[in-house]
Protein backbone atom coordinates (compact mmCIF):
# COMPACT_ATOMS: atom_id res chain seq x y z
CA UNK A 1 0.00 0.00 0.00
CA UNK A 2 2.95 2.19 0.64
CA UNK A 3 4.33 1.84 -2.59
CA UNK A 4 0.79 2.39 -4.40
CA UNK A 5 0.78 5.80 -2.72
CA UNK A 6 4.20 6.91 -3.38
CA UNK A 7 3.64 6.16 -6.84
CA UNK A 8 0.90 8.31 -6.89
CA UNK A 9 2.60 11.46 -5.29
CA UNK A 10 5.61 11.45 -7.18
CA UNK A 11 2.98 10.91 -10.43
CA UNK A 12 1.66 14.13 -9.51
CA UNK A 13 5.15 15.86 -8.61
CA UNK A 14 6.35 14.90 -11.84
CA UNK A 15 4.94 17.85 -13.82
CA UNK A 16 5.44 20.46 -11.69
CA UNK A 17 8.99 19.77 -12.05
CA UNK A 18 8.95 20.46 -16.08
CA UNK A 19 11.15 23.22 -17.05
CA UNK A 20 9.24 23.34 -20.52
CA UNK A 21 8.11 26.47 -22.37
CA UNK A 22 4.15 27.81 -21.18
CA UNK A 23 1.67 28.13 -22.92
CA UNK A 24 1.76 31.86 -23.69
CA UNK A 25 5.42 32.04 -23.50
CA UNK A 26 7.21 34.14 -27.21
CA UNK A 27 3.18 34.90 -27.90
CA UNK A 28 3.86 38.70 -26.38
CA UNK A 29 5.74 41.69 -28.81
CA UNK A 30 6.76 44.69 -27.91
CA UNK A 31 7.39 47.89 -29.84
CA UNK A 32 8.48 51.55 -28.95
CA UNK A 33 6.41 54.04 -30.39
CA UNK A 34 8.50 57.48 -29.19
CA UNK A 35 8.22 56.89 -25.48
CA UNK A 36 5.27 54.55 -25.69
CA UNK A 37 5.66 50.68 -25.55
CA UNK A 38 2.78 49.10 -27.35
CA UNK A 39 2.62 45.21 -26.36
CA UNK A 40 0.40 43.05 -28.33
CA UNK A 41 -0.24 39.37 -28.75
CA UNK A 42 -0.56 36.56 -31.19
CA UNK A 43 -3.98 35.54 -32.43
CA UNK A 44 -5.71 33.26 -30.14
CA UNK A 45 -4.32 34.89 -26.98
CA UNK A 46 -5.53 37.95 -24.88
CA UNK A 47 -4.38 40.56 -22.02
CA UNK A 48 -6.40 39.57 -18.50
CA UNK A 49 -7.96 43.45 -17.99
CA UNK A 50 -8.76 42.43 -14.71
CA UNK A 51 -5.42 41.24 -13.57
CA UNK A 52 -2.55 44.03 -12.15
CA UNK A 53 0.08 45.33 -14.87
CA UNK A 54 1.96 47.91 -14.58
CA UNK A 55 5.58 49.37 -15.72
CA UNK A 56 8.26 49.18 -12.33
CA UNK A 57 11.57 51.14 -12.92
CA UNK A 58 14.51 49.39 -11.37
CA UNK A 59 15.42 50.97 -8.16
CA UNK A 60 12.08 53.02 -7.51
CA UNK A 61 9.32 51.92 -5.60
CA UNK A 62 5.72 51.63 -7.24
CA UNK A 63 4.59 51.02 -10.58
CA UNK A 64 3.19 53.07 -13.71
CA UNK A 65 -0.10 52.07 -15.11
CA UNK A 66 -0.74 51.49 -18.13
CA UNK A 67 -2.00 54.33 -20.03
CA UNK A 68 -4.36 51.82 -22.15
CA UNK A 69 -5.00 48.62 -21.12
CA UNK A 70 -7.79 46.22 -23.63
CA UNK A 71 -7.77 42.37 -24.63
CA UNK A 72 -5.72 42.71 -27.36
CA UNK A 73 -2.88 45.66 -26.37
CA UNK A 74 -1.79 47.21 -23.74
CA UNK A 75 0.27 50.72 -23.61
CA UNK A 76 2.98 51.83 -21.14
CA UNK A 77 4.48 55.05 -20.77
CA UNK A 78 8.22 54.14 -20.36
CA UNK A 79 8.87 58.31 -20.95
CA UNK A 80 9.83 58.14 -16.59
CA UNK A 81 12.31 55.26 -17.39
CA UNK A 82 14.77 57.14 -19.42
CA UNK A 83 17.93 55.16 -19.54
CA UNK A 84 17.35 53.03 -16.55
CA UNK A 85 16.20 49.75 -17.02
CA UNK A 86 12.15 48.60 -16.45
CA UNK A 87 10.18 45.88 -16.24
CA UNK A 88 6.82 46.04 -17.69
CA UNK A 89 4.25 43.41 -16.54
CA UNK A 90 0.77 41.81 -17.26
CA UNK A 91 -1.29 38.80 -17.93
CA UNK A 92 -1.72 36.55 -20.90
CA UNK A 93 -4.54 34.29 -21.48
CA UNK A 94 -5.20 31.53 -24.02
CA UNK A 95 -8.84 32.36 -25.95
CA UNK A 96 -10.15 29.18 -24.90
CA UNK A 97 -9.45 30.05 -21.19
CA UNK A 98 -7.08 27.24 -20.52
CA UNK A 99 -4.71 29.14 -19.09
CA UNK A 100 -3.39 32.88 -17.87
CA UNK A 101 0.29 33.39 -17.27
CA UNK A 102 2.08 35.98 -15.69
CA UNK A 103 4.43 37.58 -18.36
CA UNK A 104 7.57 39.93 -16.92
CA UNK A 105 10.01 41.48 -19.46
CA UNK A 106 12.79 43.24 -18.96
CA UNK A 107 13.89 46.17 -21.28
CA UNK A 108 15.72 49.27 -21.65
CA UNK A 109 15.60 52.05 -24.46
CA UNK A 110 18.69 52.46 -25.67
CA UNK A 111 19.30 54.93 -28.82
CA UNK A 112 15.64 55.18 -29.22
CA UNK A 113 15.16 51.65 -29.53
CA UNK A 114 13.81 48.82 -27.23
CA UNK A 115 16.46 46.09 -25.84
CA UNK A 116 15.03 43.18 -23.78
CA UNK A 117 17.25 43.38 -21.19
CA UNK A 118 18.50 40.01 -19.80
CA UNK A 119 18.70 40.46 -15.54
CA UNK A 120 21.36 38.77 -13.50
CA UNK A 121 19.37 35.83 -11.83
CA UNK A 122 20.81 35.29 -7.99
CA UNK A 123 22.40 31.82 -8.00
CA UNK A 124 20.70 29.25 -6.05
CA UNK A 125 21.97 27.37 -3.25
CA UNK A 126 21.81 23.89 -1.10
CA UNK A 127 20.97 25.23 2.55
CA UNK A 128 22.74 22.91 3.84
CA UNK A 129 26.26 23.37 2.42
CA UNK A 130 26.30 26.63 0.78
CA UNK A 131 27.16 25.18 -2.29
CA UNK A 132 25.90 26.76 -5.59
CA UNK A 133 23.23 24.66 -7.60
CA UNK A 134 23.76 24.60 -11.40
CA UNK A 135 20.53 26.15 -13.48
CA UNK A 136 18.13 24.11 -15.04
CA UNK A 137 19.27 23.25 -19.05
CA UNK A 138 17.58 25.68 -20.93
CA UNK A 139 14.99 23.89 -22.70
CA UNK A 140 15.39 25.98 -25.57
CA UNK A 141 19.05 24.87 -26.51
CA UNK A 142 18.37 21.19 -25.96
CA UNK A 143 17.03 19.46 -28.86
Amino acid sequence: MRTITSIFVLAALIPSLSFAARLSDGKDHHKLSGKKIMTTLDKGFHFNTEAPAGLYIDGEMGAIEPSKKTEKLIVFDAAKAKDKTFTVSFYVCDDAETVCESHEVALQIVKKKLVQVNKEQVPMVKPETGAPVPPPANPKSVQ
